[in-house]
């Protein structure tokens, strides 16, 4: 049987590896006292770091029109401006990790639903095709995938550090 929806199953499957594979072995691979460590002085630690992909990822299904955030509080805390706070007024690790999952598990459910026809259509939050550039939920998808990568490559900085300060 022919898979009529190629692109789509694409999608999930570089999902599925951005999430699971990349992010979930930094994730498993930073002990607690290594998401403190920063990229640079100043700049990007890892708690906040981890944050922030569980605030992007949420807002994720409001983008395709599958559901709403399932923390609305982590918007303001990790994807607003000058959102970068000392680890300490940030929530519990443990705390994060099972919000992160909540949200892989509701967007794994819109990515195995996803068709092809689907992604040509414009995202939900899209109020003008001819100056939003991301104006297909196809786009969005390219870009919080491209988005994802970029923040798991934060952590593997953070990771390397990390190895580095144990030596």
């Amino acid at each position: 049987m022919i898979n009529s929806n190629i692109r789509s199953a694409q999608y999930f499957n570089q999902w599925k590896i951005l999430t699971e594979d990349w992010i979930g072995l930094y994730l498993r691979l930073l002990e607690e006292k290594d998401f403190e460590l920063e990229i640079s002085p100043g700049k990007n630690h890892g708690l906040f770091i981890f944050g922030h992909l569980i605030a992007s990822d949420d807002d994720f299904s409001l983008y395709l029109g599958k559901g709403d955030l399932l923390f609305p509080d982590y918007q303001k805390l990790f994807a607003g401006p000058n959102s970068l706070k000392p680890v300490n007024e940030y929530p519990k690790l443990n705390e994060m990790h099972e919000k992160w999952k909540a949200v892989c598990d509701k967007n794994r459910i819109i990515y195995e639903n996803l068709t092809d026809n689907q992604l040509d259509e414009f995202h939900s939050l899209c109020e003008n095709p001819e100056t939003d550039y991301f104006k297909t939920k196809e786009r969005i998808i390219i870009s919080w995938q491209f988005h994802q990568a970029f923040h798991v490559g934060q952590l593997a900085t953070i990771h390397s550090k990390a190895k580095e300060l144990k030596k």
